[in-house]
């Protein structure tokens, strides 16, 4: 299954929707900074919440738009229930 961006009721934090910001509110899910730091600074790319053996087509898609590294180098994706906050400094 995969995420609909399009769509207001998709949580994926780089749909930029209302149900997206109250996840991350909650604590849910990390923000779209948060994401592109995991990446950027930690090499470590977030799951999709659909399907949490393939990346965030969300974040693929931002980090490829801003020319920010994109490409998955480590294949242990960053899931909800991993301890992700350690990334996001």
């Amino acid at each position: 299954m995969s995420c609909d961006l399009e769509s207001e009721t998709c949580s994926c934090p780089f749909a930029f929707t209302a149900t997206s910001e109250q996840a991350q509110n909650y604590g849910c899910l990390p923000s779209p900074y948060e994401i592109t730091t995991m990446r950027t600074k930690f090499n470590k790319t977030w799951a999709c919440h659909s399907d949490p053996t393939s990346p965030c087509i969300g974040a693929i898609n931002y980090l490829k738009e801003h020319n920010m590294p994109y490409k998955v180098v480590d294949s242990l994706l960053l899931t909800e229930s991993d301890n992700w906050s350690v990334y996001c400094e």
